[in-house]
């Protein structure tokens, strides 16, 4: 199924936000699910799923990983399954991220969605953050 544009925006910015909020505008570090990438630069499958962006053994991260949903959807049970896959796989390393970005009204949403995976997966250890004043 090919991602709408609102989707790939907000990959962008999530992209855009890991660069250069965790690892110092180095974007060589990032996997990235876009279809003009070539294969080697997309992310790996992840615990059933492929993230939307993925760094690993970057400068002060085992682990990264960053998803982008739209507004419609956040919250199902595929998006769940996807959280709490990359939430699991993230907490298997000292120093990982997990990333999530969404539409701006529906970052209330969006944390309650990684607080209730955390919950039913028991993984406290990963730092997570909502990306806020996204459009979409």
């Amino acid at each position: 199924m090919g991602e709408s544009i609102v989707h790939m925006n907000l990959v962008g910015k999530l992209a855009d936000w890991i660069a250069k909020s965790l690892l110092d505008g180095k974007y060589g570090y990032l996997y990235i699910e876009n279809p003009g990438n070539p294969v080697e630069k997309k992310p790996q499958l992840v615990n059933g799923f492929v993230p939307d962006v993925m760094a690993i053994k970057a400068p002060g991260y085992d682990c990264i990983i960053g998803e982008a949903k739209t507004a419609d959807d956040i919250d199902n049970q595929h998006t769940l399954d996807q959280v709490e896959a990359f939430l699991s796989k993230c907490a298997e390393f000292k120093d990982s991220y997990f990333v999530f970005a969404v539409p701006w009204y529906r970052v209330g949403l969006a944390k309650a969605v990684i607080k209730y995976c955390c919950k039913n997966i028991s993984v406290y250890n990963v730092r997570t953050r909502v990306l806020e004043k996204l459009s979409g």
